[in-house]
């Protein structure tokens, strides 16, 4: 029997992909594995041990099962923006994608990427679509919406790119836009997202595939609205000191799109009709033409099940507004 050659590196991988990694022993063995059945082979997986108190960084080699394109970063805990950074920093690779280490790719991802920063000079940003998976990821539910190229209002407002998982960059935009930033807790990828837009010629563009497979913890599930609301303001000021003129521009339809997506978050989850109708209040105020704009049918389904939250079950309610 012939000896099987070793395997090596690429010295100069295409792809350079960063896994932050904290508490994630039962997940990010799933996650690896979704890095290294790609069909793209060109890629490096860098994955930033961000100080986790447990095993994450040794239940992910064994994952990765020898393959040297792997490597572990260790730093202390600092969070998620900083161990994106970091891995985004250390590694070689001209395009720098970023998966959670809870979520999981689509073994074409990287493929898909590859063929559309190929054929699209001015593109500085590819994402896809996300498909929303329970605990175990087990069960589908809804998909995020396509949108073929994406503007100011549209990351402001519900952000169809959903996760830092499902972002793909040239180098050449993180080295002129810098890292996420580390001031943040909330929206940090959306304000990086935000910042591209407003201070780059870069576009950025959106391939109509479910790629992404993202995980709704319990705690993502019962996410503090109120957190969330304070974390997109924090975005919305960092934003103005540097692109003040387009924020205050698109600000108004921005604002609508939000409180909609903070109303379907509530009924959800089960927060109630004062929250959801509150919130449906609060984007006919700002914004109605940016309700009927930006899908009529998704603004109408989301105050009928406000209204009849307080009526009909919780679980009618979820069910509904999940379409």
């Amino acid at each position: 029997m012939l000896p099987v050659p070793a395997l090596h590196p690429d010295p100069t991988p295409l792809f350079t992909v960063v896994m932050p990694c904290f508490r994630a022993r039962e997940t990010i063995g799933v996650a690896v594995r979704s890095v290294l059945t790609q069909t793209e082979p060109s890629f490096e997986l860098l994955i930033v041990d961000d100080g986790s108190p447990d095993d994450s960084a040794a239940v992910a080699l064994a994952a990765a099962a020898g393959d040297p394109r792997v490597r572990i970063l260790v730093q202390e805990n600092k969070g998620p923006a900083a161990a994106r950074n970091h891995g985004a920093a250390d590694g070689i690779g001209t395009l720098v994608a970023f998966l959670d280490s809870d979520d999981r790719w689509a073994d074409d991802l990287l493929a898909r990427h590859r063929t559309r920063f190929a054929m699209e000079p001015c593109l500085g940003v590819s994402f896809a679509r996300t498909r929303f998976y329970d605990a175990a990821m087990a069960q589908p539910g809804r998909m995020s919406a396509h949108v073929d190229r994406l503007t100011l209002s549209h990351v402001l407002g519900e952000n169809p790119v959903c996760t830092t998982s499902n972002i793909v960059a040239r180098r050449s935009v993180l080295d002129s836009v810098g890292g996420f930033d580390l001031t943040m807790k909330h929206a940090e990828d959306q304000e990086w997202l935000v910042r591209v837009l407003a201070i780059t010629a870069w576009e950025i563009r959106g391939i109509d595939a479910a790629l992404v497979d993202y995980r709704m913890s319990a705690a993502g599930l019962s996410a503090d609205l109120g957190a969330m609301q304070a974390g997109w303001e924090a975005m919305i000021e960092r934003a103005r000191g540097y692109a003040r003129a387009k924020i205050g521009a698109a600000e108004p339809g921005a604002r609508a799109l939000f409180h909609r997506y903070l109303a379907r978050r509530a009924l959800r989850t089960g927060q109630g009709s004062s929250e959801a109708l509150n919130h449906m209040l609060l984007a006919l105020r700002y914004s109605p033409i940016a309700l009927i704009a930006g899908g009529l049918r998704r603004s109408l389904m989301t105050a009928a099940g406000a209204l009849a939250c307080a009526t009909l079950p919780a679980g009618v309610v979820r069910a509904t507004i999940s379409r």
